[in-house]
């Protein structure tokens, strides 16, 4: 009965030496939770929008109606007046 003890204590041994890794103060790890939202440009976000409209005109060729209907909404939105 003895050695059934020993037995399973060291079988039980590893699983709890393991452990959670522990968040470090010294390499700057942040809890995610806690980390601020990236911001995104708007002035960026704009003109990538604007690029791909473009892009879908020059892919809309053999198209007319659709390649109209984006080129007015580039023009509409994209373009300074």
């Amino acid at each position: 009965m003895r050695q059934v003890l020993l037995l399973l204590a060291l079988c039980a041994l590893p699983f709890g030496s393991q452990a959670e890794k522990g968040q470090s103060i010294m390499f700057g790890d942040t809890d995610p939770v806690y980390a601020e939202p990236v911001k995104k440009d708007p002035a960026k976000e704009k003109a990538d929008y604007c690029h791909d409209l473009r892009k879908q005109t020059d892919e809309l060729k053999g198209k007319p109606q659709r390649r109209n209907a984006v080129m007015q909404r580039y023009e509409l939105e994209c373009q300074q007046h």
